[in-house]
């Protein structure tokens, strides 16, 4: 039998976190290995824990849920997928979400079907965009990190070469790569160099150099 998915969960509501804590250990492939109404506290044990899943919401003391997602992303990278379960679900909200890269961005509406969903859509590496938002980042917006990640590949560098480059590990430059994929809509490296061209972002970067 597969492990179960790990889900960590942060809300300084303990009702909402209590019940939903309940509906998913009732899902046989998911166990909540702790909950938390600190997100400093989550900093100092998410290590130890080692959850597959962590769903914050954003309005935290101390720090808001979008610190502590930079922080576990500068971290864990991708070995840490992250929801987040909010009550404001404004565009800029929802944009700078999935510019970190956080995989769903879900209100505090959302059913319980929906955020099981999204947790077991997120382990599958798919981000669940909501359908009322038009403003996630577009092909053009792409990072100056990830731009220079993108020149790298169409040098033909391999991942090793390009963390050397560009002074990071070889999994930061794989969770670039994820993204420039993501916003690009491609899904190999070649596509990501071919879409570049495509669009002119690759010649803007050649004329910088």
């Amino acid at each position: 039998m597969d492990q179960p998915i790990k889900v960590l969960l942060l809300d300084d509501h303990p009702l909402v976190m209590e019940g939903l804590k309940n509906r998913l250990e009732s899902e046989q492939d998911m166990q909540v290995v702790e909950t938390f109404s600190d997100p400093l506290e989550v900093i100092k044990r998410i290590g130890t824990l080692k959850p597959d899943v962590a769903v914050i919401d954003i309005s935290m003391p101390g720090m808001t849920g979008f610190d502590l997602a930079v922080e576990i992303k500068r971290t864990y990278d991708m070995a840490i997928k992250m929801i987040v379960l909010s009550g404001y679900v404004y565009d800029e909200y929802v944009q700078k979400a999935y510019e970190i890269g956080i995989h769903a961005y879900l209100s505090k509406q959302a059913t319980y079907p929906q955020i099981i969903n999204a947790i077991r859509q997120s382990m599958l590496g798919l981000r669940l965009v909501p359908e009322n938002i038009t403003t996630l980042p577009r092909a053009d917006q792409l990072t100056p990190t990830e731009k220079a990640v993108l020149k790298q590949i169409a040098l033909q560098k391999t991942n090793k070469e390009i963390a050397r480059e560009l002074a990071m590990s070889q999994r930061t430059v794989e969770y670039h790569m994820a993204a420039i994929n993501q916003k690009l809509e491609v899904k190999t490296r070649v596509g990501a160099v071919a879409k570049g061209y495509e669009m002119g972002l690759l010649e803007r970067l050649y004329d910088r150099s």
